[in-house]
């Protein structure tokens, strides 16, 4: 019987899977075998800056929308890890995607799905995306002037014009439902002058670090020099393309 996991637990709401150290060294070969793999331009969580970068592609833009996916791993079912990984011509594809893969922890009519805890599964949920109706939405939206940033299962889109922006913004949550990729209900912002995303303002030329995050780390007990300067360098670095100029 295939053992992938030492043990599962919770944390704020969700499943977190500790795998084997087969699993690890499993999951370990899949990342070497994409080591060179080019993900598109708008993948901003394997591009230099990450989310920061994320944001401070928009800053030229006035509106903005934010599409959240819910549960992003977990609507990942093991068919589709199958699929990705032989479109990309791995060998073994079927084994290593039950490898990574486990019994679904929530209810519903997937059986094995993609974990949290395990080392590929960030890989393997983007060349999912990849494969997905998502994706070619993604592609329609820039071709059509619009920017859109994704950094995992979050979806970023920002233009100066309204109608353009909410055509892009209903294609790609249109066809998140289609892909079973669900937006959460919670987390969608139609297009608007301005968002919160990765706990930061981002608005026409500016991006902060909010107030509540800033607040939050305030409030810690366990504050160092060295964490409070650190914390302060990222504030610092998620408003450093911020215009002082005044918008036209």
């Amino acid at each position: 019987m295939l053992t992938n996991y030492k043990f599962k637990y919770r944390t704020r709401g969700r499943y977190i899977f500790v795998p084997t150290e087969q699993c690890e060294r499993k999951g370990r070969r899949i990342i070497k075998f994409f080591s060179r793999f080019e993900f598109p331009e708008y993948f901003y969580h394997y591009k230099s800056g990450g989310h920061v970068a994320a944001l401070h592609a928009h800053l030229a833009n006035k509106l903005f929308f934010k599409i959240d996916i819910q549960n992003f791993y977990y609507s990942i079912n093991r068919m589709r890890v199958t699929r990705a990984l032989r479109s990309y011509a791995y060998p073994g594809a079927n084994t290593l995607a039950t490898w990574s893969c486990v019994k679904n922890p929530y209810p519903g009519t997937t059986n094995h799905v993609l974990p949290i805890g395990f080392v590929q599964s960030p890989l393997l949920a983007s060349l999912v995306l990849m494969k997905s109706q998502v994706d070619a939405a993604i592609v329609r939206a820039i071709e059509n002037g619009v920017c859109v940033s994704v950094y995992m299962d979050d979806f970023i889109g920002s233009h100066d014009d309204p109608h353009v922006l909410e055509a892009a913004y209903n294609d790609i949550r249109t066809a998140s439902v289609a892909a079973g990729l669900i937006p959460n209900p919670d987390k969608l912002v139609p297009p608007t002058t301005a968002i919160t995303a990765f706990n930061c303002d981002l608005t026409f030329r500016s991006a902060n670090v909010t107030a509540d995050r800033v607040a939050k780390y305030e409030a810690k007990e366990t504050r160092t020099p060295l964490s409070d300067a650190s914390f302060a360098q990222y504030r610092h670095l998620v408003a450093s393309n911020n215009s002082t100029s005044e918008p036209v």
